[in-house]
């Protein structure tokens, strides 16, 4: 039995199919497009890496080169020479709006802040004791300070660098540059990414998003929330849990999934340590785009299976139709000989009957012939004797001449007349071939047809 393919079966299989190639296909396409995602986004992540590292390259410096100053000595010296501390505060000004810097102040070795570019301003740091700050200790003991904080004066958000102010290898004093971080969270909000700078606690205190300020990436021991309290470098209240679940992708990205809210957004992230600073610098890239492609491919590829259905739909159809037509001409034909045959076993049966009946002519002409034979041969018998007294007399009237003759050339013969007899012989002869052409004409007639 042949089982018949039809184009709706075809099409059907071709749609099972489409939707088990996309089943399976799917989340690889999804992976391959978030991997390419993290790819372009490694190149934006670099040149944000560049200018972080640029500005700090760019102000690390400027500590020392301030420090160098021998007027700071001098006003460390005499903190009380007002005249001094008004030419230092309006250098101090000067130096941070050329500089392009948050703010440039002078501290004591109590941490007290005695001249600052921010002096006319209404929240200045004259006055003010920062000797909690780390970037303060650091300096005091010679080194370069370094710390990033929440401004407990400004509320501005800052990196700071500090260096000692030394007379003869005797600190002084401590000079710090402040700069801000605003205007690197400004370029980055014009993005279709986020960026998230996190420290070593984990903490993010540089985003895209400023509602990811002071959450944290991983929960915080008691030794750091103590630590970020005595430095008061971020507000504790603000210090909440960022949720957020990590999947490698491999070559170095990730897939992250923040909950905020009941809402959960996934993006692929990479990222990049800025040793100097203690920076882990994240760049995130929604999968939106991704989700939105792998779509768009599946959509292709179910199309072209479609396609491909199509024209195998197609194809059966027409073979379909195309057997049907050779089945129906088989059918016919098949039709066509059983007639043929039929009509040709009826032509046997006739031609035999035809057959039949001539032979059974023949032998009744056969037969009539033998009848008509016999009764010839009984007419011709019976004429015969009909004709006997006619032929006897036939018979009788020449063989009594010849008898006559006979006896005649007898006694010629003894009168030696030699020439009668012979004439005598001859109609002897002549009556001979007489009697003998009668009877020839007897056995013709009574000769039997067809001997």
């Amino acid at each position: 039995m042949q089982v018949r393919v039809t184009s709706g079966a075809v099409l059907a299989g071709f749609v099972c199919l489409a939707v088990l190639v996309a089943f399976v296909t799917a989340p690889l396409l999804e992976r391959y497009f978030q991997n390419q995602a993290g790819i372009r986004a490694k190149a934006t992540l670099q040149l944000t890496v560049a200018g972080l590292n640029g500005a700090l390259q760019r102000y690390e410096p400027l500590p020392s080169l301030i420090a160098e100053r021998p007027v700071l000595v001098d006003l460390l010296k005499a903190p009380e020479d007002q005249t001094m501390l008004m030419q230092v505060n309006e250098d101090l000004r000067l130096a941070a709006y050329r500089l392009k810097a948050s703010d440039v102040y002078v501290m004591d070795v109590t941490g007290l802040t005695l001249a600052a570019s921010s002096y006319q301003k209404k929240l200045s740091f004259v006055g003010r004791s920062f000797g909690y700050r780390p970037y303060f200790t650091q300096a005091l003991e010679g080194g370069t300070g370094r710390f990033f904080a929440l401004g407990t004066t400004s509320g501005e958000r800052g990196y700071f660098f500090a260096a000692p102010i030394e007379d003869n290898e005797r600190v002084l004093g401590v000079v710090a540059v402040k700069f801000t971080v605003d205007g690197f969270e400004e370029a980055w909000r014009n993005g279709d990414h986020q960026v998230a700078v996190s420290d070593l606690k984990g903490v993010v205190f540089m985003a895209s998003r400023p509602d990811w300020h002071f959450r944290t990436l991983q929960p915080l021991t008691k030794t750091e929330r103590a630590e970020i309290e005595a430095n008061r470098q971020y507000p504790l209240d603000k210090l909440t849990p960022l949720v957020n679940v990590v999947e490698p992708l491999g070559d170095g990205l990730s897939l992250i999934s923040i909950d905020e809210n009941g809402d959960s957004e996934r993006y692929v992230t990479s990222s990049q340590y800025i040793a100097d600073a203690g920076w882990t610098v994240k760049i995130l890239v929604p999968t939106t785009r991704a989700s939105t492609q792998t779509l768009a491919a599946l959509l292709i590829l179910v199309l072209g299976i479609m396609l491909v259905g199509l024209a195998v739909g197609f194809y059966v159809q027409r073979r379909a139709r195309l057997l049907e037509r050779l089945e129906t001409q088989q059918a016919a034909q098949a039709m066509l000989e059983t007639r043929v045959e039929e009509r040709t076993a009826d032509l046997y049966r006739t031609n035999a009957k035809l057959v039949e009946e001539v032979g059974e002519r023949r032998a009744a002409e056969q037969r009539l012939r033998r009848t008509q034979a016999e009764l010839v041969q009984a007419g011709k018998l019976a004429a015969l004797g009909q004709m006997s007294a006619a032929l006897s007399h036939e018979f009788n009237q020449p063989l009594a001449a010849v008898k006559s003759y006979a006896d005649n050339a007898l006694k010629l013969l003894d009168r030696e007349r030699t020439e009668e007899t012979r004439e005598n012989i001859s109609r002897i002869s002549e009556m001979a071939d007489r009697m003998a052409s009668i009877s020839e004409h007897l056995r013709n007639f009574a000769r039997r047809p067809m001997e």
